[in-house]
């Protein structure tokens, strides 16, 4: 059982080869790579805080200044109103 697995494995490292010999099949597989990457990144950052904080999360993930603003702006409407 152990010399099929080799076999296979060998198989695998020769095919694997011969795909990203070509340039074209390189950029396919890092683009994919990227992208999976930064999908992982994402779901890594909303999952951070508590299930009631996602909205809280996304502002984060959008970049920090935007959480300021949206403050910012619930402090003038509160201004306004009062």
């Amino acid at each position: 059982m152990g010399s099929i697995s080799k076999v296979i494995g060998a198989a695998g490292a020769v095919a694997g080869t011969v795909y990203l010999s070509k340039t074209e099949n390189r950029k396919k597989v890092k683009a994919q790579l990227n992208k999976a990457v930064k999908k992982l990144n994402t779901s890594y950052v909303k999952n951070l805080g508590k299930p009631s904080d996602i909205d809280d999360s996304e502002m984060i993930n959008e970049g920090a200044m935007t959480s300021v603003h949206y403050y910012n702006e619930l402090q003038q409407k509160s201004k306004m109103n009062s």
